[in-house]
């Protein structure tokens, strides 16, 4: 009877149902385009059931030049409503205990936005992490006053982690901050690898593919006028696509002034779907970027088994290596995408032996390790809200006082950042 008794409390123990973990996942809306939505959604998608995820959106369309058409540009006075919103149900569940806040940001107005909200969530000693998608040294507004960036700086270092995409986020914000190593998780952006890749081996020509923001920091004049500069031989067998919102019209001015545009096409943004269909259907992903932080476009291209051909720039060098698994251009090096494009085109072995490396490459990255890394955190954090070690200790009005010349000292890298 006893030997039964314990082989029942081991049923028990292996069907127990994990307790529920309420997470509130605070950045953009589902329904935003980019590589920032694209993260949080596969978060969402991939969390275990027990994982109670809230999605709270500070702001569902752009209203700047930079990411937007003028058509699909919002209304500032809505998107404040939005935000104002986003606040009411950051305080509500902040109030209410027993929630985890993963706040998302980038640059600029991201930053700002999630700055106000991680100045509730401190003060009212809330756990949470903040993630940085930030492409940018400087992620703040020129004319922000200095008390303001100090204030968002104080707030960062008070998230229980500050994820990071690589090893050059890592350095910089524990250096900016002055934060000890295992308060910085390094969490690359996960990468959903597809079953099976096409065969590319037969394929005559070379489509070339670029995903993401139309515009000066992704490179996409860059390689509209690399594409024009193709030798005649070559060009005549490439096609060239630019899915992505942004200055699609500029784009289109430009490949019609080089006299390629009949060989260029510009969709604008498209689907999961449609991102997909061309992802099967390209030979190469080009993407000649200025800045980033860990390009979705990068690791879902790699991911499909396409050679790329891009910049090493926010780290990218970790995960890349000239040669092996990509070609290297220099961000601006016009003749060098062309080079690369045109040896790609000369030479189908090298460029299917490329993208069966970044395939093998992002092997590396794929979303379970991710999610396994994510869910422990949160696990971590569920633990000690409800009775466990802290991760963070509650500052005290000396440690206030302690962090001003930090900030002081973070404040000055930045704004020096650029210049």
């Amino acid at each position: 009877m006893r030997i039964d008794l314990d082989e029942s409390r081991l049923d028990r123990g292996k069907n127990k149902v994990p307790k529920p973990i309420y997470v509130a996942s605070v950045g953009p809306a589902l329904s935003v385009k980019g590589g920032v939505t694209r993260v949080i959604e596969l978060i969402g998608a991939h969390l275990p059931e027990h994982f109670c995820v809230r999605f709270i959106a500070t702001f569902n369309r752009y209203t700047g030049y930079e990411g937007a058409t003028r058509a699909d540009r919002g209304s500032r006075l809505v998107q404040a409503c939005v935000f104002l919103l986003a606040c009411v149900q950051v305080l509500f569940r902040a109030l209410a205990r027993g929630t985890i806040f993963h706040v998302h940001f980038s640059g600029r107005g991201s930053l700002l936005r999630k700055g106000v909200i991680c100045v509730m969530l401190r003060s009212l000693r809330c756990r949470y992490l903040v993630h940085s998608h930030t492409a940018d040294t400087n992620p703040f507004f020129p004319w922000l006053p200095l008390a303001c960036r100090r204030l968002i700086l104080w707030v960062i270092c008070g998230a229980d982690r500050v994820i990071v995409l690589t090893r050059f986020w890592h350095d910089y914000y524990s250096s900016i901050l002055n934060l000890p190593p295992e308060r910085v998780l390094l969490l690359p952006n996960p990468a959903d690898l597809p079953k099976s890749i096409p065969d590319r081996s037969r394929r005559q020509g070379l489509r070339v593919l670029f995903l993401g923001n139309i515009g000066i920091r992704k490179g996409a004049y860059d390689l509209i006028r690399a594409f024009g500069a193709l030798p005649e031989d070559v060009r005549a067998h490439c096609h060239l696509t630019l899915a992505g919102d942004g200055d699609t019209d500029e784009a289109q001015t430009l490949a019609q002034e080089l006299g390629c545009a009949k060989r260029v096409a510009i969709p604008g943004w498209i689907g999961k779907a449609a991102v997909e269909g061309l992802l099967a259907d390209s030979d190469v992903l080009v993407l000649p970027s200025y800045a980033e932080g860990m390009a979705m476009a990068l690791v879902e291209a790699m991911s499909w088994g396409l050679p790329v051909v891009t910049t090493s720039v926010g780290g990218a060098s970790e995960f890349l290596e000239q040669g092996r698994n990509c070609l290297l251009v220099s961000p601006g090096d016009v003749d060098g995408i062309r080079d690369a494009i045109a040896n790609l085109a000369r030479n189908p072995e090298s460029r299917l032996q490329l993208g069966l490396a970044a395939r093998d490459t992002m092997s590396r990255f794929s979303i379970d390790t991710y999610i396994t890394t994510l869910s422990a955190l949160y696990e971590e954090l569920a633990g000690s809200q409800s009775g466990g070690s802290s991760v963070t200790i509650a500052p005290t009005r000396a440690d206030r006082n302690a962090l001003v010349p930090l900030v002081n000292r973070a404040t000055n890298r930045v704004d020096s950042a650029l210049s």
